[in-house]
């Protein structure tokens, strides 16, 4: 009489994988990348804003990213190290997403580059100016301020040579725009004082002379005085 031996095998089980435990990070999120990316664009449109170079406007781009990316999971509880990966897929994403982003909002808009690096693409140049600017009622023989906002958009700076108005009524102050280089994407702004001489609705047209290709920018004014 034979006995059969039963042989059990134990399956020990499998060490999670970095993807698994990255999917347990509960910081590792789209609510997480969201932040990133809302961080990484305050940290290139504040220097931007203020004038910096495009070096400067990277570096502070990758600095706040990284930083974003690293304050937010601190408190994952994950490993170091699932850490550290989660910190370098949101903050790589969230470059990726504003570099790009930025870059192709410059090229829309006719601006210079905002990133070191990026080709620049020619644009014809151009000035816009409102088509009207209404100034506050007025009334006789008192004066109150308006402006006019002129932006440069192109691939070379505008230049506005001088200006003209055709009525009395109106009058304005140009010394933040003639004679001065404006760079694609910034304006300059025209101070337009309005002294109404008798009541009613006044007009005038604002002519803007300047070097881009083209007829001369013209605006509208208007005020009422009573």
């Amino acid at each position: 009489m034979s006995t059969a031996t039963e042989t059990s095998t134990v399956t020990e089980p499998r060490a999670p994988t970095v993807r698994s435990r990255l999917r347990e990070a509960k910081r590792f999120s789209w609510t997480g990348f969201a932040v990133t990316v809302g961080a990484s664009l305050l940290g290139t449109l504040v220097p931007a804003a203020i004038g910096a170079g495009p070096e400067a406007t990277l570096i502070s781009t990758l600095v706040v990213t990284v930083l974003a990316a690293g304050g937010f999971t601190a408190k994952d509880g994950s490993a170091r190290g699932i850490k550290a990966i989660a910190i370098l897929l949101l903050a790589t994403g969230a470059l990726v997403l504003t570099v790009t982003g930025v870059t192709v909002l410059d090229l829309v808009r006719g601006r210079s580059a905002t990133f070191p690096g990026v080709p620049e693409v020619a644009a014809e140049a151009r000035v816009v100016v409102p088509e009207s600017v209404t100034c506050p009622a007025t009334p006789v023989h008192t004066t109150t301020t308006c402006v006019v906002a002129v932006r440069s958009v192109g691939a070379s700076a505008l230049r506005v040579s001088g200006i003209e108005v055709d009525s009395t009524d109106f009058a304005v102050d140009a010394s933040a725009c003639v004679g001065h280089e404006v760079a694609p994407g910034r304006r300059c702004t025209l101070v337009v004082s309005f002294t109404p001489a008798r009541s009613g609705d006044r007009v005038a047209d604002l002519t803007v002379h300047h070097n881009v290709p083209g007829p001369a920018a013209f605006v509208e004014l208007t005020g009422r005085s009573g």
